[in-house]
C-alpha cells in the first residue's frame, strides 16, 4: 500500500547529540538535508575518492572530510553536499554500503554541514568509535588509539633496561 509520508525510521538511523533544536526540527532538517554524512571510510581515502565516487549521484556543490582534531589527518568520515535533495536521496540510496577503498561505506542523511563538525570527537583526536577497536583496522590506522597506546606503554617496558646481556653483573 502507498504511503503519503515518508518513514522517519528510514531517513537516518543516527541522531547527532549536538544538534541545536529538538527531534521534531532534527527530523524536519533531515527531510529538507542536501547534505550526507559518509562514515566508515578508510583513513588513506582522498578527497578525489569521495568525489569521483559521489558525483554519479549527482552535482556535488562541497566535500568536506573529517579530520583528527590533533593531527589533522583524515579520521575516517566525511561530508558531501549537493544542490539538490534528489541527489542527496540517491547517494543514500545508492551509494550506502558500496565498497571504497575495501570498505563499505555508510551513507546517511545529515542536517547540515557547520565549521567544527569536521572535527573527530574522540579523547585522542579521532572518531569515538575508534578510541576502543580492539581489532586490527588497516584501513583505519591498525588498532584503536587507546588499544595502540596501551601496547606501546607495554613494548616500552619490554624495552627499559634491555639491548645486551652486558647489562646483567657476571655471575
Amino acid at each position: 500500500m502507498a504511503s503519503l509520508f515518508k518513514d522517519l525510521a528510514k531517513i537516518s538511523a543516527y541522531r547527532d547529540r549536538r544538534f541545536p533544536g529538538t527531534q521534531e526540527e532534527f527530523e524536519d532538517a533531515l527531510l529538507k538535508a542536501t547534505t550526507v554524512y559518509v562514515g566508515n571510510m578508510s583513513f588513506y581515502t582522498t578527497e578525489e575518492q569521495v568525489y569521483e565516487l559521489f558525483s554519479r549521484a549527482g552535482e556535488i556543490k562541497k566535500i568536506v572530510m573529517g579530520l583528527d582534531k590533533n593531527c589533522k589527518t583524515p579520521c575516517g568520515f566525511c561530508f558531501v553536499m549537493f544542490y539538490s535533495r534528489d541527489d542527496t536521496e540517491d547517494s543514500v540510496k545508492y551509494i550506502s554500503g558500496t565498497i571504497l577503498d575495501d570498505r563499505p561505506i555508510r551513507v546517511d542523511f545529515d542536517w547540515g554541514f557547520q565549521e567544527g563538525r569536521q572535527w573527530g570527537r574522540g579523547r585522542s583526536g579521532g572518531q569515538v568509535r575508534d578510541e576502543y577497536r580492539t581489532d586490527y583496522d588497516p584501513g583505519r590506522g591498525g588498532y584503536g588509539k587507546l588499544v595502540q597506546k596501551e601496547l606501546e606503554a607495554q613494548r616500552q617496558l619490554v624495552d627499559y633496561g634491555t639491548g645486551s646481556l652486558g647489562a646483567y653483573p657476571p655471575v
